[in-house]
């Protein structure tokens, strides 16, 4: 796998998600909430890439066989016909994938979730259409070009950059953005490295 591994709590969340549990199952097993759950899946979202959820997970298995089958020393044509199965099974779990969307789909709020260089990997526009303030708010964005500046010491800048020093950040912007109230939160693996942040977005009165 070209990105980091994943902690050992991961790969079990992983594998019960492969097994068709789901969100509320996997919290019920592990004897933690949905919302550390959902956390989790942010988690190994950023460190394995992948378009959507089925992609993330269809990623590790992929990663797994070839790992497996290159120390066996199996011949490529299994291989191929080993992930084809492997992702006829995961597209099977569409039912079981809700994760992340589930969650925030229920909310007004906007959220999304970005890597350390701020860039937004993963977006739920609740509260925001897809394109405000001039600013196409997508995935593939970074958080300068959301708040269409690099300066350090602007509020959704700072704040962002807080979150990736371990600091949670909630404000009201000014000027164009006066209307938003923001809060970033770090969003850190099992040893407190940071992978990047969550940014909660609300529209508020004047």
């Amino acid at each position: 796998m070209a990105t980091k591994e994943l902690s050992k709590r991961e790969e079990e969340i992983v594998q019960l998600c492969v097994e068709g549990l789901t969100n509320d199952a996997i919290a019920i097993r592990l004897g933690i909430s949905v919302g550390t759950v959902n956390t989790y899946w942010l988690r190994i979202k950023l460190k394995v890439g992948g378009s959507g959820r089925t992609d993330t997970v269809v990623r590790i298995i992929k990663d797994k066989a070839e790992k497996a089958l290159a120390s066996a020393n199996v011949e490529r044509t299994s291989f191929a016909e080993l992930i084809a199965e492997r992702e006829r099974n995961v597209m099977e779990l569409r039912a079981a994938l809700a994760l992340l969307h589930l969650a925030i789909d229920q909310i007004q709020s906007t959220v999304w979730a970005t890597d350390t260089d701020l860039m937004i990997h993963i977006i739920a526009n609740g509260a925001f259409p897809a394109r405000h303030c001039g600013v196409n708010w997508e995935v593939g964005k970074s958080v300068y070009q959301i708040f269409k500046t690099r300066d350090p010491s602007d509020l959704a800048i700072a704040a962002h950059l807080g979150a990736l020093a371990g600091l949670e950040t909630e404000i009201r912007l000014t000027g164009e953005f006066s209307n938003i109230l923001l809060r970033v939160v770090p969003l850190v693996d099992e040893s407190d490295e940071s992978l990047g942040c969550i940014s909660i977005l609300n529209i508020v009165g004047n």
